[in-house]
């Protein structure tokens, strides 16, 4: 295409040129383009033209002729064109602004040239294709979402061009405009939406067009379209999970892509719906009404929630979005304060809750015992207690001044339970207010010997009389505070005597030797407190007499004549009706005789509390007192009007150091025999005389010519060898009369070798000598009577392959080194490498077989009256261990069993067994979903095997609580499973009072979880 040419026709050889020239100026509005046209001529190369006659010629444009005539005049040399005419035309474009035009131009040269010859016409023809003249505008449209505005851009080719513009969605015309210049931009209203939502269907999306009219006034100049893509709204994303707790406010959020979208949020726990909003905006804050609390607590206190969220767009569902999460009940509250009180001033509970929508039951306890239950608690309870609880406080307590106080409470938020919290303290006894009620006694002094030296049973002797006490009936200790009576006391100078409570008759408490005049009798209550009550009596100051010294000596510590040193004190005082008195005398006996012999009284001299005596004692020689060859014991005894005092000592030997006489002389004794009598061994340079009783041990030397047969006490060196065997030192002694009983002798060259032999009294003849072996000198076998092994531990005999081993019966070590050199063997317990030891035990023969590479150990043995030998047995030891079923004897196994529970409704259960030998360990697990009210006694039944013995387990427990008697006021302090001898049923069993309970299905209280448990026992 082209705005402009040129075109040429050489002529005359070349040396000359016919050019036309064309341009074009376009009406785009017109649609048409005015064509200039020039024709010129030119000469080459040095040649020139001069004519100067007229010449005719035409230019034609577009099928026009435009005929002309002109003088070509001179032309020269020099390549410079001269125009000739010039024409002009305008020329209308197609439809479309498109034109393909045809210019010629003719001339009639007419001329002859020299060299050339002669020129006649002469032509010049173009085509062209025009540039196209723009006519319909072009549109442009981007994809958009349904409700955005929507702008359209033009681009048209005259500022004069307007526009009429429609958009479609669909093919539904949503939208016109019209006089449009370069663009316009559409707003929608929520029926031109729906409109289009409509025309989508169910698709996210639909095809957009905007068609344009282009118009030159109200001339069309032509038409165009463009497509695009219209989308529904994007979904909204739920931001919020619906986590919280039940009752708290929560604000949700939700990210929409567009402000007209608006939303319905629906609240679910579980599968149950609780709360739907529409509208909805960017947020919502939800705060649940207490119908809807209750709908959620009816699902539980930890309850999986959903939230869903559907966004609309004009009405249209562009899609939900969900999160999930948990609703569960506020934290259980705590107790934070102690209840530590004593009973009868009551204390303040303080309770620490996360909501204030949550009440509290308190119920407070005693030793177990609920006391006292208060409703609707929040934060502090003060408790007052009535005269019916103290009592009631202290009925739970009748034993002990102290008893575990508990404080609990029940929490619920909107009505439901969603859990318990205890403090535990200390309920104590006053026992200034809780002792017994105790007023008085009567008290008399009932043995006869003090009540008749004093003259009044209403005085005491101290230390002699016997104290009763009287509680009369009308006087009986009494409680007021839930203990009883256990029993009195009776104090009295750090003595006590104790005395059993009757409610009816009188109470009596004796004490022997009462030593003080306060007489205090308690009332002792089962608590342990005490009322005591004080009774003084008269009292006599007595002490019993006493020896304090006593001393016996033998004049010149060997003479007969004895004197006597003592002294003591006593009680000189008047007991009431009679004076106190002493007297004292003594007996005597030989140390070793049994009965002693009664002496005379002994004159006492009297100093105040003090008595004493000094003088010489009569004895078995009279007034010469005591022989010196005996030794005496002598008792003195002192006695007043009511006790004695007894002093006993001993009158030793007189022993001289030395004694004598004409006779001769006696050292350490008086002489007796002979010229020289020693009592105890005589030393000589540094060396003791050996005597054996009254014979002397002499010392001799026996040639090899002579007999020890004839030896008496003697010891010396012997060189006979006829009788012994050895020859070396010797010892011969044993008889009274100097004769030998015993013989010992040994070998000098050795040194390790000793003989004895004995005599027998009865016949005079010796026995046999006997060797004494010791670790250096051994029996050998035969010396012992026993056989000779075949090959010794340190060198076992070897066995060969292809033995059959209950041929191997002679006593020995034997061994193989090698597992490949026993594959023939037979009769051995395993094919392995060993060692092993052979025992004859008249007519039992034991094989012991010891494996080379683990050490395992087996033996059998072989009997000669059967000629058979029994299996092998292994021996089983801390490196090799026997199998679970080799210990049970094939009585191993394990398995599973079905706990059923009539008593519970189960959502799940599951058991398993280990069985070993007679014991069976049967575990479970039961999910609960709820439990049956006054459904019997709990069972477990469908043990794997029937008990043969009773048995308990434990077991553990999740979000379940175990209530004595079917209310909630006694809990369990420990519950365990327990099984019956013949039964093949297991039992739920809890301690309450200090003894089991088998709980009912109505006493288990659970939040839906799960027991655990497990038994072991004996089988049948």
């Amino acid at each position: 295409m082209a705005s402009s040419g040129s075109w040429y026709t050489n002529f005359g050889g070349g040396h000359y040129q016919l050019t036309l020239s064309w341009s074009a100026s376009q009406s785009v509005s017109g649609n048409y383009s005015d064509i200039s046209a020039k024709l010129y001529i030119t000469c080459f190369g040095g040649w020139s033209i001069s004519a100067n006659a007229t010449k005719y010629g035409n230019i034609t444009i577009d099928g026009d002729q435009i005929d002309f005539t002109t003088v070509i005049g001179s032309v020269s040399a020099g390549n410079t064109p001269k125009q000739l005419t010039s024409a002009s035309k305008r020329v209308y474009h197609n439809a479309d602004g498109s034109k393909y035009l045809n210019i010629t131009a003719s001339l009639g040269v007419d001329v002859t040239i020299s060299g050339v010859g002669h020129i006649g016409t002469v032509n010049v023809n173009s085509s062209n294709s025009l540039d196209d003249i723009p006519r319909a505008s072009s549109v442009s449209l981007a994809n958009f979402t349904a409700g955005d505005n929507v702008t359209v851009s033009i681009s048209r080719a005259s500022g004069n061009f307007t526009h009429s513009i429609q958009l479609d969605v669909g093919g539904v015309a949503i939208k016109t405009a019209s006089g449009v210049g370069t663009s316009h931009t559409w707003s929608f209203t929520e029926a031109d939406i729906k409109k289009i939502y409509a025309a989508m269907g169910s698709a996210g999306s639909a095809s957009a067009t905007v068609w344009c009219n282009t118009y030159s006034g109200s001339t069309l100049v032509g038409d165009a379209h463009t497509n695009a893509t219209c989308y529904q709204v994007g979904n909204s994303a739920l931001q919020t999970a619906p986590t919280f707790v039940v009752g708290d406010s929560r604000t949700y959020t939700v990210n929409r892509l567009r402000g007209s979208v608006s939303h319905t949020l629906q609240l679910f726990a579980g599968s149950t719906l609780i709360r739907t909003a529409t509208g909805v905006g960017t947020s919502y804050s939800l705060t649940l009404t207490e119908a809807e609390i209750a709908k959620i607590y009816a699902l539980g206190t930890s309850v999986a929630t959903k939230m869903v969220c559907t966004a609309y767009h004009c009405g249209r569902n562009i899609g939900t979005s969900q999160l999930t999460g948990t609703a569960s009940a506020p934290p259980v509250s705590s107790i934070t304060s102690k209840p530590d009180h004593t009973i009868g001033s009551g204390y303040t509970t303080s309770i620490s809750r996360s909501r204030n929508a949550v009440s509290h039951t308190l119920r407070l306890y005693a030793a177990g015992q609920m006391i006292k239950e208060i409703g609707g608690v929040a934060t502090a309870h003060t408790w007052t207690p009535t005269a019916a609880e103290v009592a009631a406080e202290y009925a739970a307590t009748p034993n002990s001044n102290t008893a575990a106080a508990q404080a609990t409470v029940w929490c619920y938020h909107y009505g439901k339970l969603i859990g318990t919290a205890t403090a535990g303290g200390t309920a104590t006894v006053d026992p200034a207010a809780a002792a017994p009620i105790f007023s008085g006694f009567s008290f008399a002094d009932t043995r006869p010997a003090t009540a008749a030296l004093t003259g009044d049973d209403q005085v005491l002797v101290a230390g002699e009389s016997t104290l009763k006490v009287t509680v009369p009936a009308a006087q009986a200790a009494k409680s007021t505070t839930g203990a009883s009576i256990k029993q009195y006391i009776l104090y009295c100078g750090g003595s006590t005597a104790t005395g059993g409570y009757a409610a009816v008759g009188d109470v009596t408490i004796q004490m022997e030797r009462a030593k003080a005049g306060s007489v205090r009798l308690a009332a002792v209550d089962s608590r342990g407190n005490q009322t005591v009550v004080e009774r003084l009596a008269a009292l006599v100051d007595y002490i019993p007499p006493r020896v304090t010294q006593m001393q016996l000596r033998r004049d010149n510590n060997v003479d007969n004549k004895t004197k006597l040193t003592i002294k003591g004190v006593w009680w000189p005082g008047n007991f009431g009706v009679a004076d106190n008195a002493l007297k004292a005398h003594y007996r005597y006996k030989v140390t070793s005789a049994e009965e002693f012999v009664e002496g005379d009284t002994i004159p006492l001299t009297f100093q105040k509390g003090e008595w004493s005596y000094e003088g010489y004692l009569p004895g078995d020689m009279g007034a010469e007192g005591f022989d010196f060859q005996k030794s005496f014991s002598v008792e003195v005894t002192v006695e007043d009007a009511l006790n004695a005092a007894a002093e006993t000592g001993t009158v030793d030997r007189g022993i001289p150091t030395m004694h004598m006489d004409k006779g001769g002389v006696g050292i350490g004794k008086i002489r007796e025999n002979g010229a020289l009598d020693v009592e105890g061994d005589v030393y000589s340079a540094d060396k003791r005389l050996v005597r054996v009783n009254e014979a002397m041990l002499y010392r001799r030397q026996r040639d090899s010519s002579d007999t020890l047969d004839d030896a008496a006490s003697e010891y010396g060196y012997n060189y006979s060898t006829s009788e012994s065997g050895l020859y070396g030192p010797y010892i011969s002694a044993g008889a009274l009369n100097g004769t030998a009983t015993l013989q010992l002798a040994s070998n000098t060259q050795s040194g390790h070798i000793l003989r004895f032999r004995t005599k027998d009294v009865t016949t005079s003849k010796w026995n046999p000598w006997r060797t004494v072996y010791n670790d250096a000198s051994k029996p050998t076998p035969s010396a012992i009577g026993a056989a000779d092994l075949l090959g010794s531990i340190a060198s076992p005999r070897y066995i060969s392959n292809g033995t059959n081993f209950d041929n191997i019966k002679t006593p020995g070590w034997y061994q193989c080194q090698s597992n490949a050199s026993v594959t023939n063997n037979t009769n051995m317990p395993v094919k392995s490498a060993f060692v092993m030891s052979v025992i004859n035990n008249g007519g039992i023969i034991q094989q012991v077989f010891w494996v080379y590479s683990n050490d395992t150990s087996y033996a059998r043995s072989y009997y000669d009256w059967s000629n058979t030998w029994s299996s092998w047995t292994k021996y089983y030891t801390d490196k090799s261990r026997p199998t679970l079923t080799e210990i049970a004897a094939g009585e191993y196994s394990t398995g599973s069993w079905t706990p059923n529970c009539a008593q519970l409704n189960l959502s799940s259960k599951v058991g398993s067994y280990t069985r070993i030998g007679k014991m069976v360990y049967a575990a479970f697990e039961l999910h609960i979903s709820s439990r049956k009210v006054g459904a019997g006694e709990i069972s477990i039944t469908g043990l794997p095997y029937t008990s043969n013995s009773i048995g308990a387990g434990g077991i553990f427990y999740s979000n379940v609580l175990f209530y004595a008697n079917g209310n909630t006021g006694t809990p369990m302090t420990s519950v365990f499973v327990g099984c019956y001898s013949g039964s093949s049923t297991l039992k739920l069993m809890g301690w309450v009072d200090g003894r089991p309970w088998t709980l009912g299905g109505n006493e288990v209280f659970y939040s839906g979880d799960v027991i655990t448990g497990g038994i072991t026992y004996r089988i049948a």
